[in-house]
């Protein structure tokens, strides 16, 4: 697929737009004009003229009811649109999930990652969380969390089908994890991390969290600015928990759990300091996926 009516190249920032489109066609998500800026997939910074311009000159892609999105690929934009009003109430129930969790002395931030934090959640989705903790306290966290979780009755538990609302903390690390994604240096890892929307921190663990991962300004120079709380956020520590924190616990329980884990482990990763819940990783075929898109568009790429 060519430039249909001049027969030039892609300027840069005309291949930046279409690649971050094609990214978001492999979910069929449109994006809104911000979020197209925010997550603008780019080798190099791209001013926000040469994007205006870019952008009208683009004849590949169709703006409705400002959503962007390709040409003929307009259905999308009916799909999310009819998503919003569930998204909403998903984010509301997860802010108040977290208002119970944070609670817990030893978390230092709770986000929301997956569909969820693309505003992109269906009504039988669940909400995924994010969750760092102090070092040396992830699985008397972890226990915690699963405890308050399950006394709610919101706890997602393991091959439940019927997930809708259901909370799965499917990633939890402690600070002295924060750079372990450079691991896997690519797009689909930056923008995992990318479109987090953080609910609660301490320390400004968030923005340590950005900073020890600012490699991904490689593939999203737009993301890490600086990121505020909509307001300061105000949490009692309930004591009861203080109990519980300490070398004791912490070694016994995680004992305990990664025995547990090794009945059922697939694709997890479970160390001292991480556990990551991603039995099934489409990472490596969304990166495939898209390097046969932008072959289609005649892009070449690193991605």
């Amino acid at each position: 697929m060519v430039n249909s009516k001049r027969d030039l190249p892609f300027t840069p920032a005309e291949k930046a737009i279409i690649t971050t489109i094609l990214y978001s066609d492999i979910f069929s998500f449109p994006l809104t004009r911000d979020e197209l800026w925010k997550f603008l997939l780019s080798e190099r910074k791209i001013t926000q003229a040469a994007f205006d311009s870019g952008l009208k000159r683009l004849q590949q892609v169709v703006c409705i009811d400002g959503y962007y999105c390709l040409k003929n690929r307009e259905r999308i934009i009916v799909r999310r649109q009819k998503n919003i009003a569930e998204s909403a109430y998903k984010m509301e129930r997860a802010h108040d999930v977290v208002k119970k969790l944070s609670a817990i002395p030893s978390i230092l931030f709770i986000g929301v990652s997956g569909g969820l934090a693309a505003g992109d959640a269906e009504k039988k989705d669940d909400i995924d969380l994010v969750v760092i903790t102090k070092k040396n306290t992830l699985f008397t966290t972890r226990f915690l969390v699963l405890c308050i979780l399950q006394r709610l009755g919101i706890r997602r538990k393991r091959n439940q089908k019927n997930a809708a609302d259901r909370i799965c903390v499917n990633l939890l690390f402690d600070e002295t994890a924060i750079g372990w994604f450079g691991q896997q240096i690519d797009v689909y890892t930056a923008r995992e991390i990318a479109q987090i929307v953080p609910l609660f921190e301490r320390d400004d663990m968030y923005q340590r969290f950005l900073e020890a991962n600012s490699w991904i300004r490689q593939f999203f120079p737009n993301v890490l600015q600086k990121v505020s709380f909509r307001k300061k956020q105000k949490f009692k520590e309930a004591l009861f928990y203080r109990i519980f924190l300490n070398s004791f616990t912490e070694a016994a329980l995680y004992i305990l759990q990664t025995q547990w884990m090794k009945r059922h482990k697939t694709k997890e990763v479970v160390t001292k300091h991480l556990l990551a819940f991603h039995p099934n990783d489409y990472r490596i075929f969304i990166l495939k996926k898209l390097r046969l898109k932008m072959r289609q568009f005649g892009l070449l790429t690193k991605f």
